[in-house]
């Protein structure tokens, strides 16, 4: 190899190694971590539509107008489950615009985060099977697993998020102590109220879908520091 070819080398490996520390050091991207978090919640939130069937008309001897009518367990609970899913999506966006990079430890609690919301189809068909036609004992199942499931969810997300608040290493430069801190009591709030609404849901179910659905929409509007 001669002199000059060997300076272009060593000119490029500078350049290859000046444009990893200006993306946050090597590893895994942010983006590349938020895609494959999307389409895992891509794939989360449309799997729940298949729990609304068609009504068989051998099973249903009035009208079509009834059966779908009788089939409204289906329909709340697909809306609950769709907008968790989605205040999944939203959040975890809005958590991953905060870092310049991620670490090994960041990306694992981000699998563990993803494993309660794949889960979410199974306890959504069960509330939705059993909301209407179960006993009583069925129902309270039903909302216990729902329940669990959501604070699951909530309690690997805070996980996750309590990582990145001790390491400031990993943020943006803009990123704030103010902004942290109102993230972060809106995110302490879920811990407890997904368990105070599952012991609401054990006195009735119904009511447990109404509080699931009034949490979705709060959590549905962005806090004051998301502008974009």
């Amino acid at each position: 190899m001669t002199a000059e070819q060997q300076a272009g080398t060593g000119g490029t490996g500078a350049a290859d190694r000046s444009g990893a520390a200006a993306s946050g050091g090597i590893g895994m991207s942010v983006g590349r971590l938020e895609a494959f978090s999307d389409g895992v919640l891509a794939i989360v939130i449309t799997l729940h539509i298949l729990e609304i069937h068609v009504p068989d008309p051998a099973e249903h001897h009035g009208s079509l107008g009834s059966a779908l009518a009788d089939q409204w367990p289906q329909y709340v609970a697909y809306l609950v489950s769709f907008l968790v899913v989605g205040i999944i999506w939203l959040n975890h966006h809005a958590t991953f615009n905060l870092l310049r990079r991620t670490d090994h430890t960041m990306r694992v609690l981000n699998l563990v985060l993803l494993l309660p919301v794949t889960v979410l189809p199974w306890p959504t068909a069960l509330l939705a099977e059993y909301t209407k036609d179960g006993t009583p004992g069925d129902q309270r199942i039903a909302v216990i697993v729902y329940g669990l499931t959501s604070t699951a969810m909530a309690l690997t997300f805070n996980l996750l998020w309590r990582y990145l608040l001790r390491h400031p290493e990993l943020h943006k430069p803009e990123v704030t102590t103010e902004l942290l801190a109102v993230r972060n009591h809106r995110y302490n709030l879920g811990l407890a109220v997904y368990p105070v609404a599952t012991a609401i849901g054990l006195l009735y179910v119904p009511l447990f879908l109404g509080l699931m659905l009034a949490l979705a929409f709060l959590y549905l509007l962005p806090t004051p520091d998301v502008r974009t």
